[in-house]
């Protein structure tokens, strides 16, 4: 065999890594439907592994990722390792302390070959390693850990051991045309993938890693999300009756498309009779029970049949008759609750208007989440005028949360109470509010009218989110949609902290997905770490602002980012008081338009960006001639100081206002 030529040794390569699963839970993910190419992209290039283009499968049954482009050699490279602090580094006598001789040992180098570098204002001791450049075949475990690390998942791992919530079935790496001899979980890589048909799964060989899409393709698996559902919704329309609609449920159709494979979809009908039943008590239980999507007529009524999904790639019709008579047989069940709950609430109820009719305000049991949401937003929205109505609801809200079928559907309570409120005189005012709550929760609206039923909804999200095990699964997404859709203008991780404070807001993720939505649709790059480490977020803001920055210049951002540095640098760590009375007439002008934009509600970007845009020469005026760092001791310094401090506190809120660390003053 003739010897191979370094072009053919170097020829790009493609590495197919896939785990196989029995059955994904679809709550893998904190964000809705994560893009994984990106996590997964970013963590490659971060360890100067490139390729050309990066593809993802991922549903129920496999996590598959194809890594095309790679180049077999890697050129050799330096390695710096950071080690103990500078200051630390030598004794009393001069001579290099132990840990700084450990480290240099540690590291294959010595110590006096290491040079100090500073970091966020410290200097440290760091070692320069030369790494040896390797072929793409050694890499393949790295990059392996490097691809399923990078995905990161809500739920525990199955094993102390993995980073998957199951133990795989199956584990495919393959560069090429070869096997990698890699493990995954303790599963052998192989050249194969799977296919699923109800319970039964079979496999598929595959002759290289190239062939991957085209095998897939052929046993049906559909690889961009949008087509997927588009395929969905043709077949569920060709399965519906005549004036029979599917709900808009668009993130929970999404949902489906994402984590299942087979997407045939089963009409399922049950008894009319259970329609007397409260919508949102159906739609829950379809949900809860059997993940259906809810049908409607064309005024938005529902009807009696839902869409279920099958797991089967050619599903029997008697697997949609098997599915009904299970359904109506757990509606028969609930039905049975729901008359005895009918049976006693209306006097709990009446009970409950004698009281309010009496004292002309309900106080809803202390600690109760929805009253600790109601009284952190009823006064940053400006609602004291609903405060009795809200509270009043909310104490009814108590009461139906008491019932048996909020029991086993919890977060059904306001369902629970409309039904039996208008007959109270004292409450049947405030049975279309209660509507208002039940339709959005069916996905009849996108958001209610009246403001006490969007307070009532936006308290129930937040309650839902912190605390699972009180209702349905909340998304991020749904709870920024409804703020936007509400045009509420407060700060969501605010409100999180202060009515939830022993629950840990995973605020990353928030910003991750925002992140990655605003890239993709407005080509605006947000500032990194420092965005996504914010700790306030108000949604309709910030998404109101980013339809005004479309044609916003690099220039202006870099701009602004270089201000704040400015800024920032002249006032670190000082402390003073920051009502200091302006003294001349450009701080006084700037303290005024600062007053504004700080008694604002919630956090207005667009005002903020528009001040500095503004009022950038005055500022710069207020920089000139200052010493590199202010001494917060001098009262001359006292308003310039507070002026400043406020500007950067401002000016740090905008998401592409780049906020690098400086160091502490001394």
């Amino acid at each position: 065999m003739p010897a191979l030529s370094i072009a053919e040794i170097n020829l790009p390569k493609t590495l197919l890594l896939e785990a196989g699963f029995l059955c994904l839970p679809d709550n893998l993910f904190a964000s809705a439907q994560p893009d994984l190419r990106e996590p997964v992209s970013q963590a490659l290039r971060q360890e100067k592994i490139e390729f050309s283009r990066l593809r993802c499968w991922f549903s129920q049954h496999r996590i598959g990722i194809l890594i095309e482009g790679l180049v077999d050699t890697a050129t050799d490279s330096a390695k710096e390792v950071r080690g103990p602090k500078a200051s630390e580094a030598f004794d009393f006598n001069n001579l290099p302390s132990m840990a700084v001789q450990g480290f240099a040992a540690a590291q294959g180098v010595q110590y006096k070959d290491l040079i100090t570098r500073e970091v966020d204002g410290e200097k440290y001791l760091f070692a320069v390693r030369s790494v040896a450049g390797q072929t793409t075949e050694k890499l393949v475990p790295r990059i392996k850990e490097l691809a399923f690390g990078a995905i990161n998942f809500a739920t525990a791992p199955w094993s102390s051991k993995s980073r998957f919530p199951q133990p795989p079935t199956y584990f495919t790496a393959m560069l090429d045309d070869r096997v990698c001899d890699v493990e995954l979980d303790g599963i052998k890589a192989k050249n194969i993938t799977a296919s699923y048909d109800g319970l039964t799964s079979k496999q598929h060989v595959l002759s290289g890693a190239q062939f991957y899409p085209q095998v897939l393709q052929q046993i049906g698996i559909i690889h961009e999300i949008a087509e997927r559902r588009k395929i969905f919704e043709t077949r569920i329309r060709s399965i519906l009756p005549e004036g029979y609609n599917l709900r808009s449920e668009g993130a929970r159709i999404s949902r489906l498309c994402y984590y299942k494979e087979s997407l045939q979809p089963l009409l399922i009908k049950f008894k009319p009779e259970y329609l007397d039943m409260p919508e949102t008590v159906l739609h829950r239980y379809m949900i809860r029970h059997f993940s259906l999507l809810a049908c409607e007529n064309n005024r938005g009524k529902m009807m009696p049949a839902a869409i279920a999904v099958s797991d089967k790639l050619h599903p029997q019709s008697q697997e949609a008759i098997v599915r009904s008579t299970e359904l109506d047989k757990h509606f028969s069940h609930l039905q049975q609750l729901w008359q005895s709950d009918l049976a006693e609430l209306p006097e709990k109820l009446s009970r409950l208007a004698e009281r309010f009719v009496k004292d002309k305000v309900l106080s809803p049991t202390s600690g109760f989440p929805l009253a600790r949401c109601a009284i952190w937003l009823i006064p940053r929205l400006g609602l004291e005028k609903s405060a009795v109505e809200i509270n009043a609801l909310i104490a009814m809200i108590a009461e139906g949360e008491r019932s048996r079928i909020a029991a086993i559907l919890p977060s059904t309570g306001f369902a629970m109470v409309v039904n039996c409120i208008e007959n109270i005189p004292a409450f049947k005012t405030m049975a279309p509010v209660l509507q208002e709550v039940c339709d959005y929760f069916t996905g009849r609206i996108p958001v209610p009218g009246n403001s006490s039923a969007q307070v009532l909804c936006l308290a129930l999200l937040m309650r839902n989110y912190a605390m699972t095990e009180a209702g349905e699964q909340v998304e991020p997404s749904r709870i920024i949609a409804f703020l936007r859709a509400a045009d509420f203008r407060l700060d969501i991780f605010q409100a999180f902290s202060d009515v939830f404070p022993d629950y840990n807001l995973p605020r990353r993720s928030w910003l991750q997905a925002v992140a990655a939505e605003t890239l993709r649709d407005s080509q605006l790059k947000m500032a990194g770490e420092g965005f996504l480490a914010s700790y306030e977020f108000d949604p309709a803001s910030f998404y109101d602002a980013i339809r005004s920055w479309k044609d916003i210049a690099p220039a202006d951002i870099d701009g602004l980012s270089a201000l704040f540095q400015r800024m920032r640098s002249k006032v670190e760590g000082g402390q003073v008081d920051a009502n200091v009375a302006a003294e001349c007439q450009i701080e006084k002008e700037l303290v005024e338009s600062l007053t504004r934009i700080e008694k604002l509600p919630g956090i207005n970007y667009h005002e903020i960006f528009e001040f500095f845009k503004i009022g950038k020469v005055n500022i710069e005026a207020c920089l000139m001639n200052l010493p590199p760092v202010l001494d917060d001791t001098n009262p001359e310094h006292a308003s310039r100081i507070s002026l400043l401090q406020r500007l950067v506190r401002q000016l740090g809120r905008l998401p592409f206002v780049v906020k690098e660390k400086v160091s502490s003053k001394k």
